[in-house]
């Protein structure tokens, strides 16, 4: 991993709101630093992406797997205490990148498309798909009108029963002590 070594002269540089998810990374190391993100920027959104491969070298169910894992543990980060119990809007993007055989001018193009017409030796046209994906605290302006994005809700933090109870308790001690630190000065 870089990292970024900081002296007195010299400032230490802004994080990075991209990530690149590659076939050689270690996942924990993409959450950790997604996680990281999220605490040092409250507003900035975070785009992890995958770049164009064949199919068969395709990174996509990675990025997928670090989605899901960094919406969840993010989750587990949140201030129950205080009220925060939603989760990260996601906005997703499949994009593709054509790669194939048809020439861009010339000669070669015309024969190309001549063969394909005649119905022998079909120039091989493959797709290249990438994806990148979008996570951010709040819902981002625009981003739903954009024709070849998909939008995922946060997810909701559910507390369990001891747990509000837990919360409860803990209140209800808190105000306690308050109203007698308030008596004691009264009484003073």
């Amino acid at each position: 991993m870089n990292e970024t070594v900081t002296t007195d002269s010299q400032p230490a540089a802004p994080p990075s709101d991209s990530i690149r998810i590659t076939r050689q990374g270690k996942i924990r190391y993409w959450v950790k630093h997604g996680l990281d993100f999220f605490q040092e920027n409250l507003d900035k959104p975070l785009t992890l992406h995958t770049s164009p491969a064949d199919v068969a070298q395709s990174t996509i169910p990675r990025l997928i797997s670090v989605v899901e894992i960094l919406k969840r543990e993010y989750l587990k980060t949140l201030d129950v205490s205080a009220g925060q119990l939603t989760g990260l809007h996601q906005y997703n993007e499949l994009q593709w990148e054509q790669r194939g055989e048809i020439a861009a001018d010339g000669e070669d193009r015309a024969s190309t498309i001549a063969r394909a017409l005649e119905g022998k030796k079909h120039p091989k046209l493959t797709l290249a798909p990438y994806m990148k994906v979008t996570l951010c605290r709040k819902a981002l302006p625009g981003m739903h009108e954009k024709k070849d994005v998909t939008y995922q809700t946060p997810q909701t933090r559910r507390l369990s029963k001891t747990t509000k109870a837990r919360l409860r308790r803990k209140e209800k001690a808190k105000n306690v002590s308050e109203g007698s630190a308030n008596v004691l000065q009264v009484t003073e």
